[in-house]
């Protein structure tokens, strides 16, 4: 009751312009930080660059620095997903081959060569992809391939569900990448495409809604829901003529992600109350900041991912309840899994916008 209660406050104050606190979470010395995930404790997961240019996974649980996520051997870790009793998953990169791990109260539990690992449950099942180019799901020390959709031969999940119930893209016959939807029991479903020739998946709620992106008739790509196995598009910033993707959607249906404006220019959304809003309206003036991507959002409508303050790349945290005073916001390629380990999410969507203007030059 409690919840729902908040989400309705945050429903009202969102699109009624309460204010919302920003918490620069900080890096590693690097140029650049981005959030991916947060739990139901408030704990963030994501990478940020170290000075040497290599990446760093790292949790954050509310108060002083990033911890860091290491890996003996690793030059690159990466963390992408954090369930309510802490587990974390993500990848490492040891001699150059990515590898799928967990992170569970200092013990380290490797997946396989080849594999990345993108999110993980409630009761600690395990999605992303293997060595073998196929979405899979962990679960007790059991690795089961789902395999690929019809026609192709590479699938990766990026979100899971309580029920474990997986969220992720493949190729099908032709080369195009289409959404699907699956389990263990059930095999990979493709999802469908919003009238145009490919969609991708990047999460999943226990309500079985899934968001992502798809393609539209004019060849753009717009943010989605699913609703009665039918994919709903969500639009974008920048009118029918952009690109937008859904990146993150909590028990209650509230979606995050990130769209192109008309200008080019890339800005966080969230929709709700039917309509999508731009992350940065609901910010104080002058807070140096332009938030570009919204990643992750909690049941309490804490938001994660990244932007930039004052022009340097910054992992942030919005913080949805009123803040302490009125000054507080100035305070794939098919056949490998290594490109995962980016952050499928925003990955996923820059990859995405490359197409795109491949295929329309003065698409944004």
């Amino acid at each position: 009751m409690a919840r729902a209660f908040y989400l309705s406050w945050l429903a009202a104050g969102l699109l009624h312009g309460a204010p919302i606190t920003i918490i620069d979470l900080g890096g590693f010395g690097g140029r650049e930080s981005s959030a991916y995930r947060i739990n139901a404790n408030g704990v963030i997961v994501g990478a940020a660059q170290l000075a040497s240019g290599d990446y760093q996974g790292f949790y954050f649980t509310g108060t002083g620095a990033l911890t860091p996520l290491r890996v003996p051997g690793a030059s690159e870790t990466r963390a992408q997903g954090v369930n309510a009793s802490g587990l974390i998953v993500g990848s490492a990169y040891i001699g150059g081959v990515s590898q799928g791990i967990a992170w569970n109260a200092g013990a380290i539990t490797y997946l396989g060569p080849g594999s990345g690992a993108t999110a993980v449950n409630a009761v600690g099942q395990i999605t992303g992809g293997n060595g073998a180019g196929h979405a899979f799901v962990f679960t007790n020390g059991v690795n089961a391939d789902l395999g690929s959709l019809p026609g192709g031969s590479w699938s990766a999940a990026y979100g899971i569900n309580d029920a474990g119930t997986v969220a992720g893209y493949g190729d099908v016959a032709g080369g195009t990448f289409m959404a699907f939807v699956g389990s263990s029991q059930s095999g990979l479903t493709p999802l469908g495409t919003l009238g145009g020739a490919g969609s991708w998946a990047s999460a999943i709620n226990n309500r079985g809604q899934v968001v992502g992106s798809a393609m539209v008739a004019s060849g753009y790509a717009h943010a989605f829901v699913t609703s009665g196995g039918a994919l709903i598009d969500l639009g974008t910033l920048g009118g029918a003529n952009s690109n937008s993707a859904a990146s993150g959607i909590n028990s209650a249906g509230v979606i995050v992600g990130s769209s192109f404006l008309s200008d080019g220019s890339q800005h966080g959304f969230v929709y709700l109350g039917g309509r999508m809003v731009d992350l940065n309206s609901f910010l104080a003036p002058n807070s140096g900041w332009v938030l570009q991507q919204a990643n992750g959002i909690d049941d309490f409508g804490n938001v994660v991912g990244s932007g930039t303050l004052n022009g340097q790349q910054r992992a942030f945290l919005l913080d949805p309840l009123p803040p302490a005073g009125p000054s507080a916001d100035a305070v794939p390629e098919p056949g490998t899994f290594a490109m995962l380990g980016v952050g499928g999410l925003a990955w996923a969507f820059c990859r995405l916008r490359k197409t795109l203007q491949t295929r329309s030059p003065d698409a944004s």
